[in-house]
């Protein structure tokens, strides 16, 4: 088979570029290695309005239900509700998300290969798939798209993804008191060491999940539903469903090297501190396609080289920020995040949070926290600022 463009993977930010491309009339084809779209998936399913919105993307039936705001637990269990009393996020069925994606791309012309997985990539007289599992066995194209997850074939083969860190997570569907409006995360070390536990209402069931940088995600799920002081009170009935997933770490590859770009998990196009993937993956995925498009009506190739300045003008400062202000809160013990929740019960803190907050950009949030440093630092005590601003030099 021969393609304009070959886009493996068939998950949100393959569908969406392979979409934008087929509507300029680019042969696009996309392999995806699963007979279905959408499944497997493991996402607590959260994004947010705004993203939606400048993406273009109509709300359809695949909202589950609308976020307010959310009540943050620290390690001891003292909580702490944020809203401004709207609507800033949508749970959704990712299943239907992602399918309506696949049915736009294959609407506007795209073409969909499934049960066809990806098994090598060559360069030996321009870039060439080699797929396993369906009629055909290899895809030409003159551009290769990466949208094959965090753990990408495209982007180890392409040599983009050396080594990297991953966020493990686990997440069950099952039945639990939470309210409709208002999402649930909870700090704590000895369940979700580097990363939090979430419990958020999706339609009649909820999910419950939690990720880590350390040990086993489902034993620590396991812990985390039946042991955690207001969790355990919670959640009952058996699991509808289970899943594992990996969250890649921001910026922690290439995510272009001549003909082959990378977007989404693939690209390692996620929210520092949240983990969040799906509207920065979309929304690179669009940037992907604005290159490819120049490329390809050009004739100059040299113009895949715009994709990566793109991505970092849209979201260099974002995910630098981001990045720093995680690895500060990896350093942090439990007695740290006690401090951190209790901190954010300030109503000069609350102001400047919920003033400069936004579900999709963090960015003007953490400049806002970084300016108000000096007069958290004098107030917190000389000891304490020490070991912050110690851990932030090593940033």
């Amino acid at each position: 088979m021969r393609a304009d463009v070959a886009i493996v993977g068939a998950g949100p930010a393959g569908c969406f570029v392979g979409k934008k491309l087929a509507e300029r009339g680019i042969k696009v084809v996309i392999v995806e290695e699963h007979g279905e779209v959408g499944k497997p998936v493991c996402c607590t399913g959260i994004v947010g309005v705004g993203g939606l919105r400048e993406l273009g993307i109509k709300l359809e039936k695949w909202i589950l239900g609308r976020l307010r705001g959310a009540v943050i637990y620290s390690p001891s269990n003292n909580s702490l509700e944020l809203t401004r009393q709207r609507v800033e996020a949508l749970v959704i069925d990712r299943v239907k998300f992602d399918r309506s994606l696949a049915a736009s791309a294959s609407e506007a012309g795209a073409t969909l290969l499934l049960n066809s997985r990806c098994l090598d990539l060559c360069f030996d007289d321009g870039p060439v798939i080699k797929i396993g599992g369906g009629k055909e066995n290899e895809l030409k194209a003159r551009v290769v798209i990466g949208a094959d997850g965090p753990i990408s074939v495209v982007a180890r083969r392409a040599g983009l993804l050396k080594a990297s860190k991953y966020i493990k997570c686990a997440q069950v569907e099952t039945m639990a008191k939470a309210s409709d409006e208002i999402a649930e995360v909870y700090f704590g070390r000895s369940f979700a060491p580097g990363f939090f536990g979430w419990l958020v209402k999706a339609g009649d069931i909820c999910r419950v999940g939690l990720g880590t940088t350390k040990g086993n995600p489902n034993q620590m799920l396991k812990i985390f539903i039946s042991k955690h002081p207001v969790v355990s009170h919670k959640v009952g009935g058996k699991a509808f469903s289970t899943c594992v997933g990996l969250i890649p770490e921001c910026m922690s590859r290439k995510i272009h090297t001549g003909c082959v770009l990378l977007v989404g998990d693939a690209a390692g196009q996620v929210k520092p501190l949240t983990g969040g993937g799906i509207y920065v993956g979309l929304s690179c995925a669009k940037l992907a396609a604005e290159a490819v498009i120049k490329a390809l009506e050009s004739g100059e190739m040299k113009r895949l080289d715009d994709y990566e300045r793109a991505v970092m003008d849209k979201f260099g400062a974002e995910f630098k920020f981001g990045v720093c202000a995680r690895r500060l809160f990896e350093r942090m013990s439990d007695e740290d995040l006690d401090f951190l929740i209790d901190l954010l019960n300030r109503k000069d803190i609350q102001d400047i949070l919920l003033e400069n907050f936004d579900f999709d950009h963090h960015e003007r949030l953490i400049r806002a926290m970084m300016l108000k440093a000096p007069e958290i630092f004098r107030s917190i005590g000389i000891k304490r600022a020490l070991k912050y601003t110690h851990s932030l030099a090593k940033l």
